[in-house]
């Protein structure tokens, strides 16, 4: 990532932070008396804390080094090949292999016909009076 999106990116979360930090410096001096002991602490605690995240797109600036390693310049001759390679046919197949090779087609057509079975064993008492009510809904209408 380069310094300046990081940058960017660290500028989005400082800029509510910025708010955040003007409400606490401000709400610390009118109150730093009136406040226990343990509020102050909390408080100072959480204003430093949004002060870093304020200072940190800044950070970033000064300090950031981008460690990507450069890419390696490759000859023209590399290039050009790439571009000219040709595809192979199995690259079009798109799910060829998701289908073993030692598929049946009778077990899949016996296995369809089992399915057939399954709507048998559904009679028309397991409704019960629902029928009869609609029916009776149709003929209103």
């Amino acid at each position: 990532m380069s310094k300046l999106a990081f940058f960017s990116m660290t500028l989005v979360g400082a800029i509510p932070a910025g708010g955040a930090l003007y409400a606490l410096i401000r709400n610390i001096l009118d109150r730093a008396n009136d406040i226990g002991t343990v509020l102050l602490i909390v408080t100072i605690v959480a204003t430093v804390c949004t002060a870093l995240v304020v200072l940190t797109p800044f950070i970033v600036l000064v300090f950031y080094k981008d460690t990507r390693l450069p890419m390696a310049p490759q000859p023209q001759g590399a290039a050009a090949g790439a571009a000219t390679t040709p595809k192979k046919a199995d690259d079009d197949e798109g799910f060829g292999d998701a289908i073993p090779d030692d598929f049946d087609e009778e077990e899949l057509a016996a296995s369809a016909s089992d399915d057939e079975e399954f709507d048998d064993d559904v009679d028309d008492d397991d409704f019960g009076d629902y029928d009869d009510e609609y029916e009776e809904f149709d003929e209103e209408l």
